[in-house]
């Protein structure tokens, strides 16, 4: 009966010091590579994940377009600021495409929010993406509503590529299709007035060619009101 109880006892030993070594030798290799992610959501590695974001929804678009013969959209969502909502949320961003009988929109995916503290920059109005408000003239069908979270038309912008992949809207030729990205909060009310954290330094843009709906990404300097 002793034999039997000693060989029993002998598998409810803890960890030895080695392994106890070993998990924390583990750990902090493990905090050592989670730091920079972790670090992700602030300047400048936080405006380059919305960059991905932001181009990713981008391309999704186009190629849906051409492969399904269906215009499609991306709406962009000015969010942060908004009365109703938390003072800190993010923008998002979300694809439409028309359903087979080009009646409607259906959309691609839900809305998917920018990175803590980044926002589409509203503050130079050469962007014609940023400036374009949704209106039934930008959108033929109509919006569906109401669409996910309900948001007012006046805070929506829009991107729409034609079946060639093309961008449709903004449809002025000598617009400026382009997508900035600042950090910050929007003052509560000011659709188009970000209150950065930094003053200086360029800003991740995403441009558009208009007959290719090609997205390319620069960093530029862009005056801050």
């Amino acid at each position: 009966m002793n034999c039997c109880l000693n060989q029993h006892d002998k598998y409810k030993h803890g960890f030895s010091l080695i392994e106890l070594l070993a998990v924390v030798a583990i750990m902090a290799v493990l905090a050592t590579l989670l730091a920079p992610a972790m670090q992700g959501f602030t300047s400048p590695t936080g405006r380059k994940g919305a960059v991905i974001i932001v181009m990713n929804a981008l391309e999704q678009a186009r190629v849906s377009a051409i492969e399904s013969n269906r215009e499609s959209v991306v709406l962009f969502w000015k969010k942060n600021g908004v009365a109703g909502f938390p003072p800190d949320e993010p923008d998002s961003v979300m694809i439409l495409r028309k359903d087979q009988t080009n009646t409607t929109w259906e959309p691609l995916t839900r809305w998917v929010k920018l990175p803590n503290g980044v926002l589409f920059h509203g503050e130079d109005t050469t962007s014609a993406i940023l400036t374009n408000t949704v209106t039934t003239t930008s959108l033929s069908p109509s919006l569906p509503t109401p669409l996910p979270g309900s948001p007012a038309t006046t805070n929506l912008r829009v991107v729409r590529f034609s079946t060639s992949g093309a961008v449709l809207s903004p449809s002025a030729p000598s617009s400026e299709l382009y997508i900035a990205f600042t950090e910050g909060q929007r003052n509560a009310g000011a659709d188009t007035l970000a209150v950065k954290k930094q003053k200086s330094g360029g800003l991740e843009v995403i441009s558009l060619a208009r007959y290719t709906g090609r997205a390319t990404m620069d960093i530029v300097e862009i005056a801050a009101n």
